[in-house]
């Protein structure tokens, strides 16, 4: 008793710490196979090897450079000197102001003008050399010493405008003398008769020439605001980083190692002795988490009874890491070549075609890393990871392994080929993922075919396989049955019938119930003879025994039955049947002659608990199938029935009383269920009572 609590306990601590250790093992191997190889090469040698960029990364050395190149390409900034403006607009009114006053001292009180024309020109000239450090042209000086006082006015105001609207804008030393060309070109000129003498110039052409001589740039370096530009053109830059595109060819085979070569490849983690990659460690343990999650809330939700199962649990655990540790090494052969299809036909094998598909897929995100993220290797994995799951998740018979293998191949064949047409690859290309798409999942469906035996011996389940080598009638325990209990093994037999029509029926697992049937009276060999079945001569050891004798040894079987089951290592699926196939009914006979007894003697009456089988009730339909079928084939033969009608009356007068007393609450079964059954029944009676017809003498 001690060592079975020990061995419980040691089973719940194994259960419980396995997928953290299994977890953090997949994590190590997804984080090693998704290192990319690495090189010895050093800048400035020449490159011995063919180097593809294994991942898309940030160029480095590009980007920097472009970073580089937008900070120089930055306009110096400048901006406005209201002081400048506003000595420009001083300098240009007093310039004006200056020279009127010259002008009107050329005129004394009774309007006799002192000097002439070409005096006052050169009066005006000298003066403005003094005053402002101007050098008139003797043309402009003599326009602006002799025009009309209307003329000067208008050209006085034409300038005060233009240098108030100039100080607007923020001018340079070349565009200052653009910007004043743009505003004259605007201004109007009434010139009275320009060409009339050629000592005069336009006055668009006098305002041109003073305001590019009176005026300043008033825009000023912004030494701040250019560095501050300068810094933001280069952080842009480094925003929009220069990608190193996954499947780029880095270097080939005799060109020499440049500095951006050598950047790249440390860009890429490529060369030999970098450093440990804590950001791809980081991501690969909240990729393998998430999967994990999925893998586990989908095994609660629909396959609890195999994450109780520690034996089950370690076969499941072994097909789910042997593609991803082989994932190291054959990714490195070729992407293509993947382990994963033998996951999918082991797990579709104990788990179904649904928990096959569902958890070899969750298997098939932990490769990916390792291969780089083919797209084509998710395609043409999901493919045969379907049809394998498909063929090898039929739990009704075993599947044919060259079928399974064939159409494998073929579909991850015909996968490839359409993935490379659609990408339109080359011919070579497409010919080689075809050919090692063959490859990969053929070995990979062989390969789990000549494992599934150590699976078998490690999870001790009802395997297709399994059940139909259970099913052969040279096993030991169905040779002993034949040989010791002949009624029972004729019984076992008609049983098996019907539970395999009735499972095929309503859609559960034939095979399971069949093989189920023929081994669930294996306990009535502990002692044969106090068994109807296998009496003869009309002796029954019963008469001699007390009661309690007898229901004591009835009701044992199931429990015998087991310890045989175990020590001959059958599936626990069976093992389950056999404890199952009575539930906690009550032998009739056995209690209602107790009953008798105690009446006649006055006694109370016994309780009829005690009288009952000490199993469960059924927990699948298979086994439930099994407890009606065993019922009512052993009450047809004992009352000696015959007639269809009858049989079907006696088979709904069997099942509404195990309906009654509870036992098909756990089975799953339905109203619908239990018709199809006792049509099943009916169909396999139809046939057995059929009498052949007599020969003549």
């Amino acid at each position: 008793m001690k060592n079975n609590k020990k061995n419980q306990k040691l089973f719940k601590v194994l259960r419980y710490s396995s997928m953290p250790i299994l977890a953090v093992l997949v994590i190590a191997i997804v984080y090693l196979g998704s290192l990319p190889k690495k090189y010895n090469v050093s800048s400035g040698s020449i490159s011995e090897y063919d180097i593809t960029a294994s991942r898309s990364a940030t160029d480095t050395y590009e980007t920097q450079k472009r970073a580089l190149m937008a900070k120089a390409q930055v306009v110096p900034i400048y901006v406005i000197s209201d002081e400048v403006s506003e000595t420009n607009k001083k300098t240009v009114s007093g310039f004006f102001n200056y020279c009127e006053e010259l002008r009107n001292n050329n005129v004394d009180t009774l309007g006799t003008v002192l000097r002439n024309k070409q005096e006052m020109a050169e009066l005006l000239k000298t003066a403005l050399k003094e005053s402002y450090n101007l050098e008139l042209s003797s043309s402009v000086s003599y326009t602006l010493a002799n025009i009309s006082f209307v003329e000067f006015n208008h050209v006085k105001n034409a300038a005060n405008a233009i240098t108030e609207m100039l100080s607007m804008n923020s001018l340079d030393t070349q565009t200052l003398p653009i910007e004043i060309n743009n505003a004259v070109s605007e201004f109007t000129d009434f010139s009275a008769n320009p060409n009339a003498n050629s000592n005069y110039v336009t006055n668009s052409e006098l305002l041109r020439v003073l305001l590019n001589s009176l005026l300043k740039p008033n825009a000023t370096y912004d030494a701040k605001g250019t560095e501050a530009a300068k810094e933001a053109a280069y952080a842009n830059a480094l925003s929009e980083p220069a990608m190193i595109q996954k499947g780029t060819r880095v270097v080939s085979v005799g060109e020499t190692i440049t500095p951006k070569i050598y950047s790249q490849l440390k860009d890429l983690d490529l060369l030999s002795g970098s450093r440990f990659d804590f950001k791809l460690l980081i991501g690969i343990i909240v990729y393998v988490f998430i999967i994990f999650f999925a893998g586990a809330f989908y095994l609660l939700r629909h396959e609890k009874d195999y994450m109780v199962d520690s034996k089950m649990g370690i076969s499941l655990i072994l097909a789910f890491v042997v593609p991803v540790v082989s994932g190291i090494y054959l990714s490195n052969i070729h992407p293509l070549f993947s382990a994963i299809v033998f996951t999918s036909v082991i797990f579709a094998t104990y788990l179904g075609i649904q928990g096959g598909i569902t958890l070899t897929s969750l298997a098939l995100l932990f490769i990916l890393p390792m291969s780089g993220f083919n797209t084509e290797l998710v395609f043409v994995s999901l493919i045969g990871i379907f049809i394998s799951c498909v063929i090898a998740g039929q739990r009704n018979h075993r599947y044919n392994s060259a079928i399974l293998i064939i159409l494998t191949c073929l579909g991850s064949v015909f996968a490839s080929f359409a993935y490379n047409l659609v990408t339109q690859a080359s011919r070579t290309d497409t010919f080689n993922s075809m050919l090692w798409s063959a490859v990969g999942s053929g070995c990979s469906v062989i390969a789990a075919i000549g494992c599934q035996p150590l699976f078998e011996l490690i999870s001790n389940t009802a395997s297709p396989m399994r059940l139909l080598d259970l099913a052969q009638q040279s096993h030991p325990l169905l040779k002993r049955l034949f040989l010791e209990a002949p009624g029972t093994y004729q019984h076992s037999i008609m049983v098996a019938n019907l539970a395999d029509s009735a499972a095929e029926a309503i859609g559960a697992n034939s095979l399971l119930a069949k093989v189920g049937s023929y081994y669930h009276d294996i306990g009535k060999l502990e002692c044969p003879e106090y068994f109807t079945e296998n009496q003869q001569d009309g002796v029954n050891p019963h008469d001699s025994l007390p009661v309690e004798k007898s229901i004591q040894i009835i009701t044992a079987h199931p429990s015998d039955g087991l310890k045989l089951a175990k020590k001959a290592y059958l599936p626990i699926p069976i093992q389950s049947i056999i404890l199952e196939h009575h539930g906690t009914t009550c032998p009739g006979y056995f209690y209602q002659k107790a009953k008798k007894a105690a009446e006649e003697k006055g006694e109370p009456l016994p309780n009829k608990a005690d009288f009952c089988y000490k199993g469960t009730v059924p927990s699948t339909k298979e086994s439930a199938i099994i407890m009606i079928a065993d019922s009512c084939e052993a009450a047809i033969r004992s009352k000696g029935i015959r007639d269809l009608e009858e049989t079907e009356a006696l088979c709904r007068k069997i099942i509404k009383s195990k309906i009654e007393e509870d036992q098909l609450v756990k089975s799953d079964l339905s109203f619908r269920d239990l018709e199809l059954i006792i049509s099943a029944f009916i169909q396999v009676y139809a046939g057995f009572f059929h009498e052949r017809v007599k020969y003549p003498e």
